[in-house]
Parts: C-alpha cells; sequence; structure tokens
C-alpha cells in the first residue's frame, strides 16, 4: 500500500522478518539498499548492517524490555523531520510490520504532514515459528480461524477474551513466553479445556529454535520454562497435538532443540 503525496521525501516501512536476512524479502533489500535514512529496530541480525548504504544515515531506535533506545514519539517525530527535508527514509522493524510494530502510530504522524509513505510486508514470526515446528495453523476440520494476542496485555483487558470458550482454531501469542502460567489460567478459566496442547516455541527464524511442548492443564500448574533468553512465541490449539504426541514428556512439559 502506498500513499499518492509526493511533495515532501519518502518514507518505507520495511518489514524485516523475524531475524536472518535471507528471510527478508527482495523488495525490501531494494529499498534498505537506496535509503537515505535509515531508522531500525532491535531483534535484527546483524548482518542487516552490511546491507546498510556506506552514505546513509543510520539510528538505531529499537525498543526492547526495559531498553528503549528512542520513545515512540521520538520515532514519529524522526520520520516527519527527515521526511521533510526531502529524503528517502526506511523505517526497518522486525517481523511484519502490520503486526504489533505500532505502524498504524507512524503512518498517522506522516498523513497528519502529507507525507509519502509505503508499507513493504515481511515473513512474520508467527508463520515463522509454525513452520520451524512442521505444523500448520489451520488444519481443515480441526482449525478454520487464528487468532494473535499480545501477551504483553492482554491479561490486563478482558474484552480480548470474549468468546475464547467457543473458539475453534489456533492462538498465536507474541510476548508472553514469561507470563505462560498465566495465560494459561486464563484460557482454561475462559473456557478452553486443560488438554488442549501448548508449546513454547524461542529463537524462531534465527538457527536455534527450541521449543517446550505442554498443555493448558499443566501448564497452569508448572508453567513452561524459558530456556533462552531470545523471543518467544505460544501456539495454542489442536494444531500442536502432533508435536505433543511425539515428543517425550518430563515433569509435565518437555522441551527439544530442532537443531
Amino acid at each position: 500500500m502506498s500513499s499518492n503525496k509526493t511533495e515532501h521525501g519518502f518514507v518505507s516501512f520495511v518489514s524485516g522478518g523475524p531475524g536472518p536476512i535471507d528471510l527478508l524479502t527482495l523488495r525490501g533489500r531494494s529499498r534498505i539498499e537506496s535509503a537515505d535514512v535509515i531508522l531500525y529496530d532491535a531483534l535484527l541480525d546483524p548482518g542487516f548492517l552490511d546491507l546498510f548504504p556506506e552514505d546513509a544515515q543510520i539510528l538505531y531506535v529499537g525498543k526492547r524490555s526495559g531498553e528503549h533506545a528512542r520513545t515512540q514519539s521520538e520515532i514519529n517525530s524522526l520520520l516527519v523531520e527527515f521526511a521533510t527535508q526531502g529524503k528517502h527514509v526506511v523505517r526497518l522493524k522486525g517481523g511484519d510490520a502490520s503486526i504489533f510494530g505500532r505502524l498504524a502510530e507512524e503512518i498517522q504522524s506522516l498523513e497528519k504532514e502529507g507525507i509519502s509513505f509505503e508499507v513493504i510486508p515481511g515473513v512474520s514470526s508467527v508463520t515463522t515459528g509454525v513452520a520451524e515446528l512442521g505444523l500448520s495453523l489451520t488444519v481443515r476440520g480441526i482449525s478454520r480461524q487464528i487468532i494473535i494476542l499480545d501477551g504483553h496485555t492482554i491479561l490486563e483487558d478482558e474484552r480480548s477474551w470474549i468468546g475464547m470458550e467457543n473458539f475453534q482454531g489456533t492462538i498465536a501469542i507474541l510476548m508472553g513466553s514469561k507470563k505462560t502460567k498465566e495465560l494459561a489460567e486464563t484460557l482454561i478459566q475462559k473456557g478452553m479445556s486443560g488438554t488442549t496442547p501448548i508449546v513454547l516455541a524461542e529463537n524462531v527464524g534465527r538457527g536455534n529454535p527450541i521449543y517446550t511442548t505442554s498443555t493448558l492443564a499443566d501448564t497452569a500448574l508448572n508453567e513452561i520454562p524459558k530456556q533462552s533468553t531470545g523471543p518467544g512465541i505460544l501456539y495454542v490449539g489442536e494444531v500442536i497435538r502432533p508435536l505433543l504426541d511425539r515428543t517425550k514428556k518430563t515433569l509435565g512439559y518437555s522441551s527439544q532443540n530442532l537443531i
């Protein structure tokens, strides 16, 4: 998608994918290589730095838990500032920019100033993780729906759980790997069966993925311990059942490195 205004510079929102450069799209790469200014996030492979033009202005604006290089307001202002100077700005984001990337806020700041932009989609960590598990998010007769939740704030918003008791699909929870016990307890309270499979996938797309399988009931009792310091994704639903069945259980959960 792109706007049709051209009086200022131009902003390309580039989705960098889950980490490695070979999951960056060709279109995204071409925008990076032609940028005058690049504002980039955390969680990207250091190899991305090799793609940045030597004469480009590079600013790290990443935000990790408790460590924010820039506030969201500052990022919005930087995009406007550089674009109004007539520059081609690349806003490089991890994963797919449209999923929990605060993309809408940054677009809104550009639209207020009449600045042109485009959004380049990318490979999401949600699809990368399930691919590395050898599973599908949808399965005929088992899962025809997908919900992507923000595990960081979902526990604070009762509205987001409405209808969960009748949900027949797959749930992917980002930023919830440190709250597995609370999330499992809530899903059971909202009507999901305690026998529903759950898996925590860590470091997806980075060459060293780790997954830990369990059930909601076991996770509500024992949580799923995180095995790494990298990001994790929780998948919940019957599509996980084959993975659960083929993994040897230990103390209510089982963990395995995929390589």
